[in-house]
């Protein structure tokens, strides 16, 4: 993928006018190589505008907003520091039989670290008899079965020549996962069909991961008690061996693939914040730039309270602060899953706010814009009000505790819609709402820092209101519209000294044909600064004392979007926004200088930890004596194999796994007619579709046409699969289709990895359901997913017999579970294995579901944690399976391993490598077995660093 991945020149120039090493050992002689070698319209410019797995414009209309990106990812993954562990012991090298001491907590807010890995989570009550044995069940022997090595040996994954394949596992956590994990066993030879039945449970003894329910003796209530013991046998992992990933699944040289937007900037005295988003990792993270000393250096500042599996929110849309106290706020709705506000103290130090403080958001909120005043801070936007929006306002003392006012008393919405800008000066507060006209500005106020507010008769005609437009002066305020220019080329500014009583008091004229106004405006004890956009990335800086009189200063010509601004008391001019660097690359912008001279561009590049690769190994699977890992590499697919699974290279070519946009491998499966790995790409700036590239050897690879099959209908933007299965038949994909407002599962099915079939007919429609995974058993394939809101999910299950025509089987979930969905599955003999997740009275909880007859009906067994927890990814072989996710709390999360030897007792296993435990969030995404040998990937991330994991390890009972 061509591209130029230097940083751009700037220009800036008064104008003519003054009105106008491998950590896992790898040897120097096996490197690992890196993968594959006009003018804007009247109203509103084009802007860029990210949105995975690409950036776009934004739409014409309204003023530039700040850019809400969502992850080009489809799991949130963060990654947690990465040390460069020393040596292991050695590969095979059993822990302990008794159990030995885990490492101290990280810090005194940690949890507390399991002293004896692995345990086993056992039920207190009388023990009852098992009704039958446990025996683990055995795939059928490859035709040259290969022995069970040791880390080092070559794999042994097998895969039948009549198609018989690799089960496809999907989407892991809760939170997040998309995808799908492979497996070198064969699936089972026979697989009964019945009428879907409710699943049963079967009494059992005393095993690792049942409840037995006691009843409280003369209470009649159900009690669950749970006691974590040491293992003592089954199936185990060595310690193995493990370290970065970074290395060893290299991205190009020079190339990033980064996704991140800048959309606000505030300064208090000497103090300037940046603010946006960063969504190039699996885990996105809020973004916070940071000067104490106006604006001559820069660093990344820190945050607390979010990060993992789970991330949180990642938008920042809004700042301000001052006099010790700072806030931010995401962009948009605040009552969604993800709700976004941060405080500091210092502008540096933020921790993001706790859920529970924020219950005076409600779902229908929006909140626009934030003022520090005298007492504390005011936060403004909107409601629903009779199905209509309606002003709303918050306050608070510290941006911790919140005061929701009713919107009934900011005025009735037949005069008054939502607010979109506010300013403050002392406690006195001057909010702009939009008019039912559409074209002109409500001007609302406070005396009391927004406790009450009156004036919602007072209207500035032809102002539609912007977020920003609104500023405070050392003599009152003064509002500049945003995106408005008269004819003649001037844009009218007005002043009030009180916020009551308005008038046109200055203009800021000579604008030229192309300019399409102001776009940003910024006050401080300084003066005014306006920002307007000349032309296509070409701006000037015009300035004033007092909102009357304007000044032309500086032409700039930048390569970007700029959309923030911010003046320091001592007069240093910041303005920022992102450019793109390639077609998949896009990174923030800063200018600094004086405001009356010349700005010159910060060096972003230097500030540590800001800039990180996007890299991601989502899938991993073995077979044909080789192992095959895929993802994306700097906004590419990545392919990358190995016969050991230590030294790894990259495998497929750039007309392959490249080109315009971004690219990104979901899963990987081996069957009868070989390699399929599947993703997407993007075919134009907002639209994706299938990237679909097979392989005979797992080395070469091309990419597949599906014609019909993998086009998307008339407005529809996404079309994609992310998991798919090799089973006797054939291949089986699952996806996802979408279009403005809705999205549905999708089917294909292929013979021979030419000739693709879009199943046509879903159970029910498919209506509301997600499939995450897919799986090759035994006479046929099952598609897990789940149906409902993450509140109210139900677990659901697909049976075919041949790929195209399914049927639903009876709703999955856990008696104790108020919502729970399934994530992946995996063939185990004739039995089904899948994991989910399930929202219980403690918390989400990992379960693992079997079913004996094909998927029809199922048993449900918890995975023992004490914490929460979630399965990323399923393996099987003839000696059991192997899970692997996490477990803990989000931010502070450690690498889980889960082993089984029939899918009903489950002991687990902590790994306490440096790259899998300790400060920061660790987890394993991607697991595959081959003999005896298993192989497993995931990441290591902190707020500024983010690496991947490799560890290999060998099953032993």
């Amino acid at each position: 993928m061509p591209s130029d991945r230097r940083r751009p020149p700037y220009e800036s120039s008064r104008p003519e006018d003054s009105s106008a090493g491998d950590p896992l050992e790898r040897s120097a002689s096996q490197p690992t190589p890196s993968p594959r070698g006009g003018p804007s319209a009247r109203e509103e410019p084009p802007v860029l505008r990210h949105e995975p797995p690409g950036p776009r414009e934004d739409p014409p209309e309204g003023r530039r907003p700040p850019v809400t990106p969502a992850s080009p990812w489809a799991m949130p993954p963060f990654t947690a520091p990465s040390p460069q562990e020393p040596s292991s012991d050695g590969t095979g090298t059993e822990p302990d039989r008794t159990g030995t001491q885990g490492p101290a907590p990280a810090s005194s807010e940690g949890r507390p670290r399991r002293p004896v890995p692995p345990d086993k989570l056992v039920a207190t009550g009388p023990p009852r008899k098992p009704s039958r044995a446990r025996r683990p069940y055995s795939s059928p022997a490859p035709k040259d079965p290969p022995p069970a090595g040791r880390i080092g040996d070559e794999p042994g994954g097998t895969s039948r020549d009549d198609g018989a394949g690799i089960p496809a596992a999907g989407p892991g956590a809760p939170t997040a996962p998309l995808g799908g994990g492979r497996y070198p066993t064969e699936p089972p030879s026979a697989l009964r069909r019945s009428t879907p039945v409710r699943g049963r449970r079967r009494r059992r003894g005393v095993v690792s991961a049942v409840a037995v329910l006691a009843v409280a003796v003369g209470l009649g209530v159900g009690v669950w008690q749970w006691i974590l013991i040491p293992a003592t046998g089954g199936l185990r992992l060595a310690a193995g061996e493990s370290g970065t990933g970074d290395d060893v699944f290299a991205v190009p040289a020079g190339a990033t693939g980064s996704t991140q937007v800048l959309n606000a900037v505030a300064a208090a005295g000497d103090t300037i914040v940046a603010v946006g988003s960063d969504t190039t990792s699996p885990v996105p993270r809020p973004l916070f730039l940071v000067s104490a000393d106006g604006g001559e250096s820069w660093r990344l500042g820190d945050v607390t309270g979010q990060g993992g599996p789970d991330a949180g929110p990642s938008t920042v849309g809004r700042v301000t602060g001052g006099a010790g106290r700072w806030l931010a706020v995401e962009n948009g709705a605040m009552g969604g899953p993800t709700r976004g506000m941060w405080v500091s103290t210092d502008g540096s130090r933020w921790t993001l706010v706790p859920a529970d403080r924020l219950a005076g958001f409600r779902p229908q909120d929006r909140v626009t814009d934030l003022a520090r005043t005298e007492s504390g801070f005011v936060a403004v936007g909107s409601t629903v009000v009779g199905g209509v929006s309606g002003p709303m306002a918050w306050i608070s003392p510290d941006g911790m505790n919140w005061t929701r006012l009713e919107s009934r008393d900011l005025g009735p919405v037949d005069s008054v819609r939502g607010i979109v800008s506010v300013a403050a000066r002392g406690d006195t507060v001057v909010a702009l709402a939009d008019h039912p006209d559409g074209d002109s500005a409500v001007v609302l106020r406070s005396t009391d820092g927004g406790r009450t507010w009156t004036g919602a008769d007072t209207v500035v005609a032809d102002v539609r209101p912007r977020t920003g437009s609104l500023v405070a002066v050392s003599d009152g305020f003064v509002l500049v519209p945003l995106w408005q220019r008269t004819d003649a080329g001037d844009v009218p500014v007005h002043c009030s000294k009180d916020g009551a009583r308005w008038s046109r008091c200055g203009s800021i004229g000579g604008l030229p044909r192309d300019s399409t106004g102001v776009s940003e405006v910024a006050s401080s004890s300084a003066g005014l600064t306006a920002l307007v956009e000349t032309g296509f990335t070409r701006y000037r800086v015009h300035t004033s004392e007092d909102g009357r009189s304007w000044r032309a200063r500086t032409d700039l010509s930048v390569p970007g979007a700029m959309r923030a601004a911010a003046v320091s008391d001592a007069g240093t001019l910041v303005i920022g926004g992102d450019r793109s660097h390639s077609d998949v690359d896009n990174r923030l912008m800063l200018m600094a200088g004086p405001r009356d001279g010349r700005l010159e561009p910060v060096d972003l590049d230097g500030i540590d930890g800001l800039v990180r690769p996007a890299r991601e190994t989502a899938r991993i699977a073995a077979g044909d004596g080789r192992y095959v890992a895929v993802g994306t590499a700097a906004g590419d697919a990545g392919i990358w194999t190995s016969a050991d699974g230590k030294r790894w290279e990259a495998a497929g070519s750039a007309s392959a796994l490249g080109g315009p946009r971004r690219q990104e491998l979901r899963d990987v499966a081996r069957g009868g007619r070989g390699w399929i790995a599947v993703g997407s790409t993007m075919r134009d700036s907002v639209t994706v579709v299938p990237l679909i590239v097979t392989s005979a050897d797992g080395l070469d690879w091309d990419r597949a046409e599906g014609g019909e099959a993998f086009a998307p209908a008339d407005q529809h933007h996404f079309l994609a699969p992310h998991a798919v299965a090799a089973g006797e038949a054939g291949y089986v994909l699952a996806g996802e289709d979408r279009d403005a407002g809705t999205a549905v599962p999708v089917l294909w099915f292929t013979s021979d990895l030419k000739r693709y079939t879009r199943v046509k007919k879903l159970p029910e429609g498919g209506a509301g359901v997600r499939i995450h995974d897919v799986a090759a058993v035994q006479g046929g394939y099952v598609a897990v997913g789940g149906v409902g809101t993450p509140q109210h999910e139900e677990g659901v299950v697909w049976t075919s017999d041949d790929g195209l025509n399914w049927t639903a089987s009876a709703r999955v979930s856990p008696p104790e579970a108020r919502s729970a969905g399934l994530r992946h599955a995996v063939a185990f003999g004739p039995r089904v294995i899948a994991a989910g997740a399930a929202r219980t009275d403690s918390g989400w909880r990992a379960f693992a579901a079997v079913s004996e007859d094909g998927g029809v009906s199922w048993e449900y067994v918890w995975l023992p944690t004490e914490d929460a927890a979630a399965v990323h990814d399923l393996a099987a072989t003839a000696e059991g399976l192997v899970a692997v996710g996490w477990h803990g709390r989000s931010a502070d999360s450690d690498s889980a391993v889960w082993t089984s030897e029939d899918g009903f007792e489950w002991q687990r296993q902590e790994p306490t490598q440096a790259t899998m435990s300790g400060p920061g969030a660790q987890w394993l995404g991607a697991v595959a077995i081959s003999g005896g040998d298993v192989v497993a990937v995931g990441r290591s991330t902190t707020y500024r660093t983010d690496h991947l994991t490799l560890w290999r390890t060998t099953l032993h009972r």
